[in-house]
């Protein structure tokens, strides 16, 4: 586990300029992501009903219909689901992870994307496996951006010294799933898949993603720089290296799946 309460992660996402920009700068990767894991559990029909854990401004929801029929996506953070995508098939509820609102046995898919390591695992995973049918699946997962790009050689150097420098990741638990820990729990040991993608940036549009990036919110959020001042510090070290062009960014993630025995 990491050092981050479940309340700390509500303070730091629940705030309306975060929001806005989850909603507009996080690039829409998750229907690529949503067809590996569907080749990873392979499932023989949709899924009847899916939850997305720590949904966010909904991305994930949102790409969840191509696997189920019905999606319901939960945060506790209210602004996230202020801003979150609406689409038929779709609802929302405002939930922290550790005690969700369902009766036992009325999921088949449980998705954490991005939020395994921000939750009280001890006890999400024995609540995911009691609203679990027998047979369904939790599945976590997270992807990101690498700080490398092929059209970019003096991106990597910006991003691990003078990005990383001013900006430190906090400390963060591993939110990988062991065997034991799954079995311990009711499910089957993890199917481990990784995969890499990559998204398209100008240097303003790639600014923009970094200032949604947990570390830069902190700072903006809890610190004494503003949202004008650290935007303006970002574009300026990423215009010389971007130019005037969009230029591809390396995305890589895991997938892990565990089947409910």
């Amino acid at each position: 586990m990491s050092g981050r309460t479940p309340t700390q992660t509500h303070r730091l996402f629940d705030h309306d300029r975060v929001a806005k920009g989850y909603a507009s700068a996080r690039p829409y990767l998750h229907p690529e992501v949503f067809a590996v894991v569907r080749d990873v559990v392979r499932p023989a029909a949709p899924f009847r009903r899916a939850l997305d854990v720590g949904c966010g401004t909904g991305l994930s929801s949102l790409a969840l219909l191509d696997l189920a029929e019905e999606v319901v996506g939960i945060d506790a953070a209210l602004e996230m689901l202020r801003h979150a995508r609406r689409a038929d098939g779709i609802r929302y509820v405002a939930s922290g992870a550790e005690a969700l609102p369902f009766r036992e046995g009325c999921l088949d898919l449980v998705v954490a994307c991005g939020s395994m390591d921000w939750v009280d695992r001890p006890r999400f995973i024995p609540r995911a496996a009691r609203l679990l049918v027998r047979g369904g699946w939790l599945v976590s997962l997270d992807f990101g951006d690498t700080g490398r790009s092929p059209e970019v050689p003096g991106l990597e150097r910006w991003y691990d010294e003078v990005f990383l420098g001013a900006y430190p990741r906090p400390p963060a638990g591993d939110p990988m799933i062991a065997a034991n820990e799954a079995e311990r729990h009711g499910f089957a040991a993890p199917r481990h898949r990784d995969f890499a993608s990559a998204c398209s940036f100008t240097a303003r549009q790639y600014a923009a993603f970094l200032m949604t990036e947990s570390n830069v919110i902190a700072a903006v959020e809890y610190g004494r720089q503003t949202d004008a001042e650290v935007r303006a510090w970002l574009e300026s070290g990423l215009r010389p290296l971007f130019g005037d062009e969009s230029r591809p960014v390396a995305f890589g993630g895991y997938i892990q799946a565990l089947r409910r025995l």
